[in-house]
């Protein structure tokens, strides 16, 4: 017991170390004490102090998963495990003790995972039943040995804790190549709380049956002899038995309708736990409502779209922009990444498990630079984008990692259309590659990519978005040229416009504004920008044009939806970016 505190210290006294401290100096003491009743005494007890120490633990992650994962195992393992053969072998049987920990720990954890992780790794099973054994029958016990060795000689305790730490660096290694297997990683959509309940709901029911069913009855000659197993059963059995006549079995009759109850608790339960996390996988496989969402990437620019058949568009993935080069010792060892640390998450939460198509409207680190993290972590079918190079870390990473990939890329042609589905559809508007270039077959280098932007018009139903990346003033008038010598020119007016190059003064021209007559505008920048963006100058030519304007600066995230009748509805987030 005196030992005990001292490990958790080393161990870093995370919640879930601090939990199971507790809970082995309780059981030590009340086993000392002849009055060890069962673990579920412990777990309480152990929550319990720890809330009264910090009563916001309860908010904590690692709190919540170590109490109910330990309360699973207290409540499932026993009555899974009885239904289970037993096991000819010895080795037959810790491998069916090993499955049934490591199914029934996976069940447990699974509403938590996805309401705060939102993704299930497939391959996590199969790294339990590897790992679990590695590192309690060689790993633990090397590091152990290593601190008794070190004491008697030296040399042989530095060389098992060598070992020990080859073992956990293996342990690493092997989780790491698991997870980047990205064709196994399932992603969830964060569910309500309320499904987070009917989970943990179904499973206690499945359990609680599976206990019922597989009890050993009690036959007993006398009614002294069936006071006495009661009660002395009610002193040692773990609380999850529930009452202890249930143990008895009173007649043929009473077994066989009790058996078929509890048979028929664990089919809906078990029914009810698969229904729960298939709607939780697809919650919107019935949403036919479209919805256009300009995410607060900060200064840059990102723009995630559903279609009406549940089609997955991105159009750029913001980045932070970098000046010059800083002395080392200004640079942060952990920069702040939008992509990994921002939009990739902000995916997941929404259920996004692919994209369909990836747009990138230039070559811009304020445009592409947290697209990294999205096209290492999320299958991408096909990307769109400029058709040009620029000689820069980011935008050869980017191409160069989509190549790897095999994605299909697709240079801007003005007036194709990408069909998305029967309701959604993208048109091109112009096309940044010369004719010159076309023809000689390559692919141009362009380091000024603002007046090389891809131009899209985005048509939902019966409404039209327009983005236009960083389109300067002459980009805008090629566009208008090209569109004059369509044969069947866009209908206009347009419901939303994306205001180009974050509103500043080299963009938006009265004729512009003049031409698609927009009932919305948008401008995605950030909050006290060095630019000075959006400038005063287009502010007031939208003001005078009577375009209402929303702003990412303002009050983050902006949200459209549109419905199956063409209805539009707007939404602003509260904002996810300082």
């Amino acid at each position: 017991m005196a030992a005990v505190p001292l490990y958790v210290l080393l161990a870093g006294a995370s919640p879930s170390v601090v939990r199971s401290g507790i809970m082995a100096m309780l059981g030590l003491a009340a086993a000392r004490m002849h009055k060890l009743k069962d673990g579920l005494h412990l777990l309480a007890a152990a929550a319990l102090a720890m809330l009264a120490w910090d009563p916001y633990m309860l908010g904590n992650v690692g709190f919540q998963l170590s109490f109910l994962g330990t309360a699973g195992l207290i409540f499932g393992v026993a009555p899974v495990r009885r239904c289970l053969p037993r096991g000819k072998h010895k080795w037959q049987a810790s491998l069916l003790d090993l499955l049934t920990v490591t199914w029934v720990a996976q069940a447990v954890s699974l509403p938590l995972t996805l309401y705060y992780f939102n993704q299930l790794h497939l391959l996590s099973l199969l790294a339990n039943l590897i790992l679990v054994p590695f590192i309690s029958f060689l790993v633990m016990p090397l590091g152990g040995a290593s601190m008794l060795l070190d004491s008697m000689w030296h040399p042989a305790g530095v060389l098992a804790a060598h070992v020990a730490s080859i073992g956990n660096e293996l342990t690493f290694a092997f989780v790491a190549k698991l997870s980047s297997w990205n064709s196994f990683r399932l992603i969830w959509a964060t569910p309500p709380l309320w499904w987070v309940i009917a989970c943990y709901a179904a499973l206690m029911l499945a359990f609680s049956a599976l206990n019922r069913m597989y009890a050993t009855p009690l036959i007993l000659q006398s009614e002294e002899e069936q006071e006495e197993e009661i009660r002395v059963r009610s002193d040692t059995q773990p609380l999850f038995a529930g009452q202890t006549t249930s143990f008895i079995q009173l007649d043929e009759d009473g077994s066989w309708f009790s058996k078929r109850m509890n048979g028929f608790q664990l089919l809906l339960s078990s029914i009810a736990f698969v229904v729960l996390l298939v709607w939780a996988y697809n919650p919107d496989v019935f949403n036919r409502h479209g919805y256009v969402q300009f995410i607060d990437v900060g200064q840059g620019d990102s723009i995630l779209i559903r279609s009406a058949a549940g089609k997955n568009i991105l159009i750029d993935g913001g980045g932070a922009v970098q000046f010059g080069n800083r002395e080392s010792w200004r640079q942060r060892k952990d920069p702040y990444e939008v992509g990994q640390k921002l939009l990739l998450p902000l995916l997941s939460q929404r259920g996004v498990s692919h994209i369909d198509l990836l747009v990138l409207s230039h070559l811009d680190s304020d445009h592409i630079k947290g697209l990294q993290a999205i096209i290492a972590s999320i299958p991408v079918k096909a990307i769109l984008w400029n058709g040009t190079w620029k000689d820069s870390e980011d935008a050869i990473y980017m191409l160069r990692t989509a190549l790897n990939k095999e994605i299909p890329l697709y240079p801007a042609r003005a007036g194709l259309e990408w069909l998305i589905d029967k309701h959604t559809s993208i048109s091109i508007l112009n096309t940044p590659v010369s004719a010159s270039a076309r023809q000689a077959g390559s692919i141009p280098k362009e380091e000024e990519q603002n007046g090389q932007s891809v131009a899209l018009r985005l048509r939902l139903y019966d409404r039209q978005f327009l983005f236009t990346g960083d389109a300067d003033i002459a980009e805008e008038q090629h566009i208008l040229a090209e569109l004059n010598q369509l044969v069947a020119p866009p209908i206009r007016p347009i419901d939303v416009m994306k205001i180009s190059h974050h509103g500043s003064k080299t963009s938006t021209s009265e004729e512009w504004l003049s031409y698609w007559k927009p009932r919305t505008a948008v401008i995605s920048v950030g909050r006290n920008n060095v630019y000075g963006h959006p400038a005063d100058l287009v502010i007031n030519r939208l003001a005078a044009a009577g375009i209402p304007v929303k702003r990412t600066d303002w009050g983050g995230e902006i949200q459209f939806r549109v419905s199956p009748n063409g209805t539009l509805a707007v939404k602003q987030k509260i904002p996810v970016h300082n």
